[in-house]
């Protein structure tokens, strides 16, 4: 009896543990770029605050409207600027924060399903080193809300 109650303690106390962490890693101000015509590359951009006393890293991110869904960041070499993906994930450091926006580092969705109009949503999944997966649904918009 004993160890009955003693697993279905330790089975209870798993949910509050993963939410403890997950409650670290805050993201906010999600939007994404029209998709004019299907099977375009799109963007979608976000805050990224760690409210947690050690970094944690954004290591990838799905969507349902992508096969494909990778971080980028853009680089000026030689004076062209470039996009490429970010190996190894985006660092966001303990008690910081870390915009995505244009220009700078972002999320590319690769041969869209469909496209994808101002007011359309876009459902995100984001995927962090410890603190798991966080889930988003995301605004289509011409621009950011200020």
């Amino acid at each position: 009896m004993k160890k009955m109650l003693l697993i279905i303690s330790f089975l209870m106390v798993i949910p509050f543990v993963a939410s403890a962490q997950e409650s670290d890693i805050v993201v906010s101000s999600e939007w994404a770029r029209p998709i004019l015509i299907a099977g375009r590359p799109g963007g979608a951009f976000f805050n990224v605050k760690n409210n947690g006393s050690e970094a944690d890293t954004l290591i990838a991110a799905s969507s349902s409207i992508s096969p494909r869904v990778e971080i980028h960041t853009h680089t000026m070499t030689d004076g062209v600027m470039r996009m490429s993906q970010v190996e190894g994930g985006l660092e966001i450091p303990a008690g910081g924060e870390v915009q995505l926006k244009p220009g700078s580092y972002h999320i590319m969705m690769f041969e869209t399903d469909n496209k994808y109009a101002p007011g359309d949503k876009i459902d995100l999944k984001l995927q962090f080193e410890k603190a798991g997966t966080i889930e988003k649904t995301v605004e289509v918009r011409a621009r950011p809300q200020n």
